[in-house]
């Protein structure tokens, strides 16, 4: 049985006005997009691993966990990068290696980081002359910024966030924007600080954005509290900043919500299946380059009377499906000869003009080499072991050809032979399996029949 796992991500964004003091106003139009909201993942192993195992189980939820995930394991100072392969359950997960002998002690941290770009955007409310614009974003506590996910705060990272300033907005140029983490200079805790600074006046007709991230970027808080599905909300503030020689005073200011919460992940299954038919051929088709004699059905092959101066011709039509990742096999088997019912004379088995066998065909084109054999027309299978047009050694092929073999039979200790194949799934792929036969004139009268057994086998 094969899972599939699919996951959508939810991307929220929630934008407040909050009252500012009076001699402040409030920037329009403001908003931080995020490129992805999606929680990071924060847990710890349940309980002492054995080095080398693939399966993990977690302390909490695997929610917000997904196949093809990267997570770290270690104690936090050190560890290594594994890669999810199945989600087996609340707690436990597996990954396509085994365990380090290092990652598996009870508690160490299961982590899988989610970074976004913020795109922050806004519209000026006053014009000021050689300002600045200054964005704030949550920090966690711990002012750490490790890479490591914080429940109560977007990480900065080893490496600072990468930065595009403002462009435009009337002023004479933009200076390079800096980064500068929680608590560094001129950053207060609580907030990583993102500023890009102006020379000239702007104007308050024109949208700004400040998109923080890119190669680098902040990572997402992971889950503090309440259940998933509950999304987290965060304040990010926005500042109109005063000019150098004021010291870069607070103009206006602006506060937005933005929320990150877990992408839901969907699960669904396809049970392994293969179909598989067999269908008559009405009378005057062409099939194998010849004429059909008489019709079939899918149950029986009425060959009626034969000649011993013609050809008698008739067809099935064989057709597959399968959802089998390694495609599938259809054999065939006849229960014995041609064989008088109620006796054990035999129509002899094909030998073509000479040289046919149940592995071996040969061209069939006279009537003076009499039996009963079989040929194959390609109609959409994704390969064949051969075609009435089939060049080999004993037949030179071609559309005009009727290259045929014999059926192997059970009764003689001979084992199923393989008609077509597909080695990947498989949509209604088919083949005609066509029929001939012709006697000799000493051949004893009667009724003659065998069974024909015909198996499509996928490969899962």
């Amino acid at each position: 049985m094969k899972k599939i796992l699919a996951c959508l991500t939810i991307a929220s964004l929630l934008a407040f006005s909050f009252p500012l003091p009076l001699d402040s106003a409030n920037l329009t139009s403001a908003s931080d997009t995020l490129s992805s909201s999606r929680l990071s993942y924060y847990n710890s192993l349940a309980n002492t691993h054995s080095a080398g195992s693939s399966l993990v189980t977690v302390n909490n939820s695997t929610a917000n966990l997904f196949n093809n995930d990267i997570v770290w394991i270690g104690d936090g100072s050190t560890g290594s990068t594994y890669t999810v392969k199945d989600i087996i359950n609340n707690t436990r997960f597996s990954l396509t290696s085994g365990l380090d002998a290092n990652d598996i002690d009870q508690n160490d941290l299961v982590i899988a980081t989610r970074s976004a770009v913020h795109t922050v955007s806004f519209t000026p409310a006053t014009s000021i002359t050689n300002g600045a614009i200054r964005v704030l974003i949550p920090a966690g506590t711990n002012n750490s910024n490790d890479g490591i996910p914080n429940h109560d705060g977007f990480d900065f990272g080893v490496n600072a966030p990468s930065l595009t300033g403002p462009s435009g907005g009337g002023v004479g140029s933009w200076e390079t924007p800096t980064a500068t983490p929680s608590g560094g200079t001129g950053c207060a805790s609580g907030y990583h600080c993102f500023e890009a600074r102006y020379n000239g006046t702007n104007n308050t007709s024109n949208a700004l954005n400040f998109i923080i991230g890119g190669a680098n970027k902040l990572i997402n808080p992971s889950r503090a509290s309440g259940s998933a599905g509950s999304a987290q909300t965060y304040t990010v503030i926005i500042q109109h900043l005063g000019p150098m020689t004021n010291q870069y005073p607070v103009i206006d200011s602006t506060t937005i919500k933005i929320a990150v919460v877990e992408s839901i992940r969907v699960t669904a299954t396809v049970d392994p299946t293969i179909n598989f038919t067999i269908s008559g051929v009405a009378a005057s088709q062409t099939k194998c380059n010849v004429s059909t004699s008489v019709e079939t059905s899918a149950a029986s092959v009425p060959l009626g009377v034969l000649a011993i101066d013609s050809f008698t011709n008739a067809a099935q039509n064989l057709k597959t499906s399968t959802n089998a990742v390694g495609g599938y096999v259809v054999t065939a088997l006849a229960s014995q000869p041609l064989t008088m019912v109620g006796g054990t004379t035999k129509i002899p088995d094909t030998s073509g003009n000479g040289n046919a066998t149940e592995d071996a065909w040969d061209e069939w084109t006279s009537t003076n080499n009499k039996g009963f054999g079989y040929s194959i027309q390609n109609n959409d299978a994704f390969d064949v072991t051969f075609t009435y047009a089939s060049a080999s050694s004993q037949c030179s092929g071609g559309n005009d050809a009727f290259c045929a073999r014999r059926f192997p039979a059970l009764s003689e200790a001979e084992s199923v032979r393989q008609l077509f194949y597909s080695t990947t799934v498989a949509d209604s792929e088919d083949v005609d399996v066509c029929y001939r036969a012709v006697i000799s004139s000493t051949q004893a009268a009667g009724n003659y029949q065998n069974s024909l057994t015909y198996t499509a086998t996928a490969i899962f």
